[in-house]
């Protein structure tokens, strides 16, 4: 149904069109009628039909002026106006306020009807963009609580955020948090008899599942706090602050003992609680790192504590320059360079005059270091040297002499460094290509790096590594550099619409399509067309 108020002096054309519309357009409503442009715009503000007929010529306000108040104050409103002038000045000025059609008087009922139908056509089009546009909003709204937990596990895992932000916030959520000034504290929460493996994986999935609910339920009532369970089963909180660092840490610390004392009295299980440092939003993967690695330190000083590297008195005895050797050894290891990556422990450990019990120290936090490590690449090493991180830990308490413990760490070391070069190996190097090429050839249909990975037969977290071994690139980053460049190219060689291109390139809102090529290219998507077609 159509709803339409009837505003016309003379009250036989009122009548006229009263029959028109009950006998031969049915689907017309005939919510109200007045003689004059004063009552008849009371009536329409108030009533709110979707067609106005209104004669131009009336006492008070004329048609020309009911139509401009109506184009203020309810633009929605479609407008027919009735005239007995074909004055071209007249015409000018009734489209400059929105009017729809003008029907000439005396009035041709085929004339009306034809009219009435293409109005209807107007509004159903109208209606059919409304409800596509409120079910597009509904939709996402339902999944905005999905795109913040994303959205916490890229930042915190080092990935980029940005598109799934402008999500959130477009989808009528605030962003989660602010890249300018917020800082925050993380805490990697592990329970500690799941590491003796003395339950089935059952149990363990089950009790991994209750405890992420009983923390995110703890937390529920601070606004300023997020949990999740990452990809090795810990579980993360992450604490916003705007205060300082030292209330920042304090508070912190604070809300991890009585959270470690909650969970001890509700399961009766210890659980061992890693806590970052205080850091600003950007520095979030690190202070992911900096939690993770800590727990790892309970089979060194034991569980059911709250632990921070910065606290750790096997850390305290370690000087800046022993710390610059381990690193440099860490990431010549995660490269691959077996050599490089043991020369950088054994020269310090002929150079320096440390003890077979200082040598020790330094071995099991850089063993330590490197199992954190591993479990972040979804490694395990068990499977690359054959012992666990505990039976390694365990082996080293055995050793006296420093050439034994340098043997055994060159173990290690190979093992893992053969590993890691297996992952970047030269028959993995024409696959890289065919992702490339895959990506290229479907922007249009939704590429994502869960999709992309699936179709290469991959895990996303082990994909999303692999890639950035291959190429030294976020794969987000490569997709969208992937877009923009299609975007370009369509621009400059096609006379598609901005639109259309959006739509190619995997864009669905034009808006987003517009911000971020501005954002890669600095121009707008018609300012780079103009700048780059001469």
């Amino acid at each position: 149904m159509f709803r339409v108020i009837i505003v016309d002096d003379e009250a036989y054309i009122r009548q006229g069109l009263r029959k028109i519309l009950q006998r031969f357009a049915p689907q017309w409503e005939l919510v109200g009628e007045a003689e004059d442009g004063e009552a008849g715009l009371r009536q329409i503000l108030r009533l709110q039909p979707d067609l106005v007929i209104l004669d131009f010529r009336m006492p008070g306000l004329n048609g020309i002026e009911c139509c401009e108040r109506i184009a203020e104050r309810a633009p929605r409103i479609r407008r027919i106006l009735l005239t007995a002038y074909q004055d071209f000045q007249l015409a000018k000025q009734a489209i400059s306020c929105g009017v729809t059609e003008f029907i000439t008087k005396p009035l041709d009922r085929g004339e009306l009807l034809e009219t009435l139908r293409k109005v209807e056509t107007m509004i159903e089009k109208e209606r059919n963009e409304e409800a596509r546009v409120l079910s597009l909003q509904q939709s996402v709204q339902r999944v905005a609580p999905l795109a913040t937990k994303l959205y916490y596990q890229q930042f915190i895992f080092g990935q980029d955020d940005r598109e799934l932000a402008q999500f959130i916030v477009e989808a009528g959520y605030s962003p989660p948090l602010d890249r300018d000034s917020d800082s925050l504290v993380l805490l990697a929460i592990s329970p500690d008899w799941i590491e003796n493996n003395a339950y089935s994986s059952f149990d363990v999935e089950l009790f991994r599942y209750a405890l992420t609910k009983f923390v995110q339920e703890w937390y529920a009532e601070r606004n300023s706090a997020y949990v999740l369970q990452d990809h090795i089963g810990q579980v993360v909180v992450v604490l916003n602050y705007t205060s300082g660092e030292a209330a920042a840490s304090l508070s912190a610390r604070e809300s991890a003992n009585r959270l470690q004392r909650d969970i001890d009295r509700t399961f009766k299980r210890t659980v061992t609680i890693g806590l970052s440092g205080f850091h600003p939003l950007a520095e979030a993967s690190q202070a992911y790192q900096d939690a993770s690695l800590a727990v790892t330190y309970r089979l060194v000083c034991g569980g059911g504590q709250i632990l921070s590297l910065p606290a750790l008195p096997v850390d305290r005895r370690i000087s800046a320059s022993e710390l610059e050797h381990l690193d440099s050894s860490l990431e010549q290891l995660l490269l691959g360079n077996e050599q490089a990556a043991f020369s950088a422990i054994d020269k310090f450990a002929f150079s320096e005059p440390l003890m077979p019990a200082e040598l020790k120290r330094l071995i099991t936090h850089y063993i330590l270091r490197v199992g954190a490590q591993l479990k972040i690449m979804d490694l395990d090493m068990r499977q690359i040297s054959g012992k666990t991180l505990e039976e390694w830990l365990h082996e080293l308490e055995g050793i006296a002499v420093r050439s034994s413990l340098m043997s055994r760490i060159g173990e290690l070391v190979r093992d893992v460094c053969r590993t890691i070069r297996q992952e970047r190996s030269a028959p993995n190097t024409p696959l890289i290509e065919k992702v490339k090429q895959h990506v290229s050839q479907d922007l249009a249909d939704g590429v994502s790096l869960q999709s992309v990975a699936d179709r290469f037969g991959m895990n996303a977290s082990y994909f999303s590594r692999w890639f950035k071994f291959e190429t030294g690139q976020n794969f987000v980053a490569f997709l969208k550099e992937c877009r923009i460049e299609k975007a370009r190219s369509l621009l400059l060689q096609s006379s598609h619409s901005l639109q259309e291109i959006s739509e190619r390139v995997g864009y669905a809102d034009i808006k987003h399509f517009c911000r971020v090529f501005k954002e890669y290219s600095g121009y707008s998507p018609s300012e780079y067309k103009r700048a780059h077609s001469r």
